[in-house]
């Protein structure tokens, strides 16, 4: 899970409780643009942190951290991969790669997702 992630249910929890960004900020001792740094996934959120905001809120540190059934799009995880017929070959043909070699899949496929050298 990325920060992006514990941002958006941050910023959900804090809405569900009915705090605005600067009553939050204010009550953890930081500015409102940290806050905000936190639920755009800008910045860093130490458990800690994370653990006292929980207590605030009412949820538990579980709540950040945990993926949630909304956190996942229509037809993404095991079960759909498995059944794409496409993704089940591309997952058995890299089985019986070595290590270094599948590496070099995973960095291709990195790199065809992020333009693949488009200009």
């Amino acid at each position: 899970m990325g920060y992006k992630e514990i941002g958006r249910k941050l910023q959900k929890a804090r809405e569900e409780a009915g705090f605005s960004q600067e009553e939050l900020a204010r009550k953890l001792g930081c500015t409102q643009a940290s806050l905000s740094n936190y639920e755009l996934g800008k910045r860093r959120i130490y458990s800690a942190e994370l653990q006292r905001i929980g207590e605030i809120l009412g949820k538990p540190i579980t709540y950040f951290l945990e993926n949630s059934e909304e956190d996942q799009t229509p037809g993404e995880g095991p079960d759909a991969i498995l059944k794409d017929p496409f993704l089940k070959e591309l997952l058995c043909l890299a089985r019986d790669l070595r290590p270094d070699q599948r590496k070099s899949v995973l960095d291709f496929i990195k790199w065809q997702k992020n333009g693949g050298g488009r200009e």
